[in-house]
Parts: C-alpha cells; structure tokens; sequence
C-alpha cells in the first residue's frame, strides 16, 4: 500500500492532466446539447481504461520496488539480473549504480593491495629489526659476564644494575616487535593460522623460558606443573597470547608470583574426576556437564585490576587505571588476546579483584 501511494504521487501530475481534460470535455459537450448519459457512458469508459492503465503500471513499478527493496538490504555490488530499463532515466540511473558498484571494487582492491603491502613491509622490517636486537643483546650478555668475571664488581654494583635495565628495556623493544608484527598481520585478509592437535607444553615451555629473566630479576615465582594435555588450537598464535598474558603479569606483579595450570574438563588438576576438592575449587563440577574443554589458567598475585576498567579491558586501546599508572601500558595486548582467541574461536574470560590479582583463562573446546 505504501509503494501504491508512492506511485499515485509519482504520477499524480498525469492524473491531474487526465481529470481536467476530462472536465472540458464534458463542459464543450454539455454546450453543444449532448445528453448527459451519453457523456457518462464516454467517462465512465474513460475512467475504466485509466485506471486500468493505472494498475498496470504499479504492477511494472512493484517489480522495480521490489528488486530494490532486495538491493538495498544484500547489497554488495550492482548485480547484473536487475530489470530491464523501459524508461530512459531508468538506463541512467543503472549505469550509476553499476559505475558506483565499479568504483566500490576498484577501492577495496587497492585498499587490500595496500594492506598486503603494509603486512609485508612490517614483516620484513620486524625481520630486519631483529638482527640488530639480536646483536645489542648478545653484547649485552658479554658486559655482563665481564662485570661478573671481574673480582671487584658485585651483583648489586650499579654497572650491573644498568646493564639489566638495559636488557630489560631492549626486552620489552622486542616484545613491541612482535606485538606490531602481529597486530598487523591480524587484520590481514588472509592468515596463516595452522590448526592441529597441539601439545600445550609446548606451547607454554618457550613462553616461560621467554619470560625467565624478568621472573628472576623481579623476584617473582612461577609455578608450573606440565601437563601431557593436548588441544586442538595453533601453536604459534597461542603462544603469542599465552606471551601477552605472562607479559602482564609479570609487569603488574611485585611480589609473590605467577600460577599456570593446564586442566581438562573431564579430570582436575591432580587427575581425578571433577568431583575432588581441586576439581570443585576451579568449578570443574560445574564444566563437566556442557562440552568437554581444556582450560589454561594463568594466575597471578599483581595489583588486579579495578571492577569499573574488568568489562573493557580487551578493548582497543584501553588502558584504565593501571595503563594511567603505567607509562608503558599500550592497551593493545589484551585486545590482540581476546582478537586472537576469537579466531580460533576459544574463550576468553578474566577475573581480577583490586589488590589480589588477576586470573586470565583460556577455554579450549574439544
């Protein structure tokens, strides 16, 4: 009914035109002594055929409304089955959209080829950067073994001091690497994530290898049990998370330490059923009953995180309170976590409590 007054407005001038035509003509025959009912019988004739037309061409211009009711709820490009033009203006307006369509295409191949370019470019610069990383950190490791060769200097000596700080620093340098590295290669078109049946310790063991010298310069514990658990999940980019997470907390950590655990669903931590008291304490009672699931916890004893800033610290670029009291904080690592995730379609979840740290788990299903 909508598109039916639209056409009447659309046409209306036409209408108009026919009515008073319609009008003189019954006047002039009215002067000229033409009885009535003859005229009638000629309007009544006319008004037939009009509104026979009429319908018609709403029928024509229903199928164009709807084509285009269509278009404009799937529209992606100009498709080429529209209907026929019957009417010049109609030729034209196709002609545009298809022009339109053309020139969307062109644009977002030029905008994938420049985003192509830009993941290849950072990838290489990431490979270049790293040889001279590599280098100041192998001259790093000579200064300091000098320090400590010699009889004079000891551990707390400030040279020593300095020289950790600038592994530390040159640490986190790399760490910016790869995290740009692959922030861009996440919103690449194309991926190379290899699903497969992982063997989780190896994925966690060289993140914690990664992290030993920042776990021992800041005094902190790590506990870690390994587990001969097995997901199916890629490698590469869950260690880059797992990276992320043990970045974190490590930087927001000043006493106590870190808690990695693998756990199944189907067993607990100590390898009985979900019932145990280990089971019950990481709610696996609860698991056990929806689909079965491998879990990687990392626990920390940090400075938590705020209840306002929990919703929204995978967002891009949120830094909350820590990131303020933080010079260093990006607010990109955990949102590249939780992206990351999402494309392997694993879960996310985070806890914290201010002042008592934060847990980050990672739900794998099988």
């Amino acid at each position: 009914m909508k598109n039916f007054k639209a056409y009447l407005l659309e046409n209306i001038r036409w209408l108009a035109v026919i009515v008073f035509i319609a009008l003189v003509m019954t006047a002039t025959m009215s002067l000229n002594g033409i009885p009535f009912w003859e005229i009638g019988y000629g309007m009544l004739l006319c008004g037939f055929v009009t509104m026979a037309a009429v319908l018609i061409g709403y029928g024509r211009h229903r199928e164009s409304f709807r084509q285009l009711d269509q278009m404009r709820e799937t529209i992606v490009a100009a498709p080429d089955d529209m209907k026929k033009p019957e009417y010049m203006y109609e030729r034209q307006y196709q002609d545009c959209i298809h022009a339109i369509a053309q020139e969307e295409d062109r644009m977002h191949r030029e905008m994938m080829n420049r985003q192509q370019d830009m993941t290849e470019y950072y990838s290489m610069w990431v490979h270049q950067i790293k040889t001279p990383i590599a280098a100041l950190k192998l001259l790093l490791d000579e200064e300091m073994n000098a320090y400590f060769d010699a009889d004079d200097i000891e551990e707390n000596d400030t040279c020593v001091t300095n020289t950790q700080q600038k592994q530390s620093e040159l640490f986190r340098i790399e760490q910016y690497v790869d995290m740009a590295l692959q922030y861009t290669r996440l919103g690449a078109q194309t991926n190379d994530f290899v699903i497969e049946s992982v063997l989780l310790d190896d994925a966690i063991k060289p993140s914690i290898h990664k992290y030993a010298k920042q776990f021992i310069h800041k005094q902190l514990r790590l506990t870690y049990v390994p587990q001969s658990i097995r997901a199916v999940t890629d490698q590469k980019w869950l260690g880059f998370v797992i990276d992320q997470l043990l970045s974190n907390a490590v930087k927001y950590t000043k006493q106590g330490g870190v808690t990695i655990q693998v756990l199944d669903s189907a067993l607990s931590g100590d390898g009985r059923n979900p019932g145990t008291e280990e089971g019950r304490k990481h709610g696996y009672e609860e698991r056990a009953a929806e689909k079965e699931s491998v879990h990687i916890i990392i626990e920390d004893t940090g400075i938590g995180i705020s209840a306002d800033d929990l919703p929204r610290v995978c967002e891009k670029g949120y830094t909350g309170y820590n990131g303020h009291a933080d010079q260093y904080s990006t607010g990109i690592g955990l949102y590249l976590c939780k992206a990351i995730l999402d494309k392997l379609r694993h879960q996310f979840v985070i806890t914290s409590e201010k002042g008592k740290g934060t847990k980050a788990e990672i739900v794998i299903t099988k």
